[in-house]
């Protein structure tokens, strides 16, 4: 194994890491259960088999840390109903082309017609934009604050006068402080997201050490990553020492990407947001602010109020997103909802816990 990433997957450093955890859940008297928020720690653990080189005592339970898994229905309803009542192009990123709205998909809209096109990113779509200057273009934005800074960074800059931006932008460090909250779960520590770290940095989870007792690490995405991670979390548990422990510094400041930041404060607004089957969370998305109201979709279009169902038939992606059920425990779970049919919008993404799990399915999933 060769490359700048091979000492971070090295199996003698693993092993070492292994150890040392197992040596430390020893000496913590309770069964532990860790949370990540991150989609994409979900895939590459499972991916990497980690959890099956755990001790028993440890459970890493995955939160709502996909951005297109909790995507609300009235979301793509909405975009959907825009797309239907006015002469527009609606462009979005192609996982989003899937997730479910009350009736249908914008993939399944597209199927009758309706004019959607996948883009790599916001600057694809203001091409689009200007290529078409007799049609109205919305960007479809959905993300948390790894993927809004990118389209905070339009929102300033683009004068385009016939494209607009619908924001579905989430934000992470409020909405783990409402997962702490929540008396019908339990756990003692946050694997805290790399990506969204990278641009935030380690600054704004200080809160949910200092305020609630509990320990963070924000981690990186390679086996050896994810281990010192859990690892830093029994570290913290067992001393009864609750802080932020960075342990993805090659990438992550404590402060931050300042530029980055900068760019989200002045673009958007905190907002309330639709979560997927969770219902609407204070303080946790971002809206595009009112200096820039003229690039919003949700104003320049006057959208009813739409009666959305976010659960279908009988799908359970409220209690996955938030570690309360695990995909197995859907009786929809690889049989009527799978990767190439999603009912749920966790079965969606590469990055959903439902998907992943019906991707990797040697993984048995504990009871």
């Amino acid at each position: 194994m060769s490359g700048p990433t091979s000492k971070y997957r090295d199996k003698e450093i693993v092993d070492a890491l292994i150890r040392k955890i197992k040596q430390i859940t020893n000496e913590i008297e309770d069964k532990v259960r860790i949370m990540h928020v991150c989609g994409t720690h979900e895939h590459d653990l499972v991916k990497a088999g980690l959890r099956s080189l755990l001790p028993k005592e440890i459970d890493l339970i995955a939160g709502p840390g996909c951005p297109v898994c909790v995507s609300s229905a009235q979301d793509v309803d909405e975009i959907l109903w825009v797309a239907d009542n006015h002469n527009v192009i609606i462009t979005t990123f192609g996982d989003m082309m899937r997730v479910p709205g009350s009736k249908e998909s914008l993939y399944q809209a597209q199927g009758r017609g309706v004019d959607v096109h996948i883009v790599y990113g916001v600057s694809d779509a203001i091409k689009l934009a200007e290529q078409n200057p007799e049609r109205e273009v919305i960007f479809f934005s959905v993300g948390f604050e790894t993927t809004s800074c990118v389209t905070a960074a339009e929102v300033i800059r683009t004068k385009q006068p016939n494209f607009s931006i619908y924001s579905s932008h989430k934000l992470v460090p409020p909405a783990m402080e409402l997962l702490v909250q929540r008396d019908d779960l339990e756990f003692q520590g946050f694997l805290a997201p790399g990506h969204v770290s990278t641009i935030i940095g380690a600054q704004p989870y200080d809160f949910i050490a200092k305020d609630y007792g509990f320990p963070v690490s924000v981690a990186g995405f390679e086996p050896v990553d994810i281990l010192l991670g859990i690892y830093s979390l029994l570290k913290q548990i067992k001393e009864n020492n609750p802080h932020v422990s960075n342990d993805y510094k090659r990438y992550v400041k404590y402060e931050g990407n300042v530029a980055a930041v900068k760019a989200l404060n002045e673009a958007y607004v905190v907002s309330d947001a639709r979560w997927r089957g969770l219902g609407t969370w204070p303080n946790t998305g971002h809206e595009i602010s009112e200096k820039y109201s003229h690039i919003d979709a949700k104003k320049k279009y006057n959208i009813p109020e739409l009666n959305s169902i976010d659960l279908q038939g009988g799908c359970i992606c409220d209690e996955i997103l938030i570690g309360k059920s695990k995909p197995h425990q859907c009786k929809l779970f690889n049989k009527t909802c799978r990767p190439d049919y999603p009912i749920g919008a966790c079965m969606v993404s590469h990055e959903g816990t439902c998907n992943v799990a019906a991707t990797y399915e040697e993984i048995i999933w504990e009871e």
